[in-house]
């Protein structure tokens, strides 16, 4: 009886001291997720290069077309007294009385197209120009008035300028010697000068004139050869 009782006893002291036991304050924290790992840099590619804009060549110089004889017009003028070319009123050949000592029944001369520097084999007359009779010399007055009559014979002008620096260069023995032998066609034949070459293709040959006019005077050579074996 005194046991049971006991027993009793110490249950319920068991039981109070359960009830009475403070309970803890929190739960215990959820652990913390592991630190993510900082993810590897990824390394950007390279930014592309912005792409160079298309560049326009740069135009290039056209070279000077070569001569073509054979565009030449083919003239059927009458042409008058040899050395072909009339002089306006007022102006003469220097050798206007003896105009045969001034010609040559075969010499080699050059032409100058304004591209190409021709070399041509024929009869040659050269001489200088004056004014006569009072008349005061006028370079353009002569220039145009034998332009024109050239002109009514079916010439065309092909050049007005001599050949350049580069040119004379390439041929100066030739041109040295052409120079001595016509001396009144010296300054024509130096390089960079303003010369009027003219061409008047006939049916059998090839007639060409090279005036030059100054200030004061002026000198012209004509010369008639055979037509290149290209235009025939």
């Amino acid at each position: 009886m005194e046991t049971n009782r006991s027993l009793l006893v110490l249950g319920m002291a068991v039981i109070l001291l359960a009830g009475c036991r403070k309970p803890d304050e929190s739960a215990p924290a959820a652990p913390e997720p592991a630190a993510t790992a900082p993810a590897a840099a990824v390394e950007s590619a390279p930014a592309a290069e912005p792409a160079t804009p298309a560049t326009t060549p740069a135009p290039t110089a056209t070279p000077a077309p070569g001569f073509d004889i054979a565009a030449l017009p083919v003239s059927t003028a009458d042409l008058p007294a040899w050395p072909y070319a009339v002089l306006p009123a007022g102006y003469a050949f220097d050798d206007a009385d003896n105009l045969g000592k001034r010609t040559k029944d075969l010499a080699r001369i050059p032409v100058w197209t304004g591209s190409q520097l021709l070399w041509v084999e024929g009869k040659v007359f050269s001489d200088g120009i004056d004014n006569i009779d009072g008349k005061t010399f006028s370079k353009f007055e002569l220039g145009k008035g034998l332009r024109q009559q050239i002109e009514a014979l079916g010439g065309v002008r092909v050049s007005e300028r001599s050949y350049d620096r580069d040119t004379y260069k390439a041929n100066e023995k030739e041109l040295d010697d052409f120079r001595q032998e016509f001396r009144d066609l010296g300054d024509a034949y130096w390089y960079d000068k303003d010369v009027d070459t003219y061409a008047i293709r006939r049916a059998d040959g090839l007639i060409w004139v090279v005036l030059q006019t100054r200030n004061n005077d002026a000198a012209i050579l004509v010369a008639e050869g055979p037509l290149p074996a290209a235009a025939n």
